[in-house]
């Protein structure tokens, strides 16, 4: 009787990532037909149809596919895993990871893990995912991203967390903002004052709830999903917002000040999230301790 082995896969794996066999077989070194055998193989194995084949458009996933695929990721990094024993050892590190980074958080995270690979394993590969926290705990759960990071709200069905950073909204302002006179600032100071905040879900939801618990109706003018153009509105003192990472200049260079909240305040750490049963590789470890002991957002 014939098994499932580490090459069908590695190749199955290789599919669900790059969408397409042609890709698949180009990442593996093997042939095309070598790739759609072990597919065909392995759909026969498990009996479940895995991909759906779409003519000029490569292959999407069925569910039983999204289901392998993550096991077979799993799989196939624990056994990559083996090989970086004796580098560990010596203090190298080398192979592929894929970190899925919510939008927001990416100006911070991704510089940073740049940094950390290039000055303590130069040897290893290091790409990113950004969107949304769902999209990209959904490209995880199907293998294609090893490890996101998100928001404690953003945590998905499927995946486990793992804290960072502690974090809560904070008023960002321009110093010269009437309210920056304040140290603490309550909701309903905001009221009347211009607002712009985040476009993004579960935050403005949340922001929104927040105003509503308070009984404050805030004066929103603008939302955007851009933090950046967030900034540099808050640093033309145009209007106040409700930011999770503090930063001492707009990126147009004007300074900004942070003042907390005495209410409506629930705490929204930065989260690590992993598939749920997942043991991390050292790649994985290492991206979770670069993150976690070394990323501070300027204040």
């Amino acid at each position: 009787m014939h098994e499932v082995t580490l090459r069908q896969l590695e190749y199955f794996a290789a599919i669900a990532e790059t969408g397409t066999v042609t890709a698949a077989a180009q990442r593996c070194n093997v042939s095309q037909g070598a790739v759609s055998l072990a597919l065909a193989e392995l759909e026969r194995l498990v009996g479940a149809t895995l991909v759906i084949r779409r003519r000029g458009k490569g292959v999407a996933l069925t569910p039983e596919g999204t289901i392998v695929a993550a096991r077979a990721r799993q799989v196939t990094d624990q056994v990559a895993d083996i090989a970086t024993v004796v580098e560990e050892f010596h203090g190298r590190l080398s192979g592929r990871i894929v970190v899925g980074v919510f939008r927001t958080l990416a100006m911070y995270a991704i510089p940073h893990l740049i940094d950390w690979f290039a000055q303590h394993h130069p040897g290893v590969e290091l790409d990113f995912v950004e969107g949304s926290g769902p999209m990209i705990q959904d490209e995880m759960l199907a293998g294609r991203v090893q490890v996101c990071a998100i928001y404690e709200a953003q945590l998905a069905a499927g995946c486990s967390g793992l804290e960072l950073h502690d974090a809560r909204r904070m008023v960002a302002l321009s110093p010269d903002h009437e309210l920056a006179r304040l140290d603490r600032i309550r909701m309903d100071d905001l009221a009347g004052h211009p607002a712009i905040l985040v476009d993004e879900e579960p935050a403005l939801r949340r922001t929104l709830a927040a105003f509503e618990v308070a009984g404050v109706v805030p004066r929103v003018m603008w939302r955007s999903a851009s933090v950046q153009a967030i900034q540099n509105v808050v640093g033309r003192n145009l209007a106040y917002s409700l930011l999770m990472q503090p930063t001492s200049t707009s990126p147009e260079g004007r300074p900004l000040t942070y003042r907390p909240l005495t209410d409506g305040v629930p705490r929204n750490a930065v989260m690590a999230s992993l598939p749920t049963g997942l043991r991390p590789t050292r790649l994985i470890g290492e991206a979770l301790v670069a993150l976690q002991e070394d990323w501070h957002p300027s204040p």
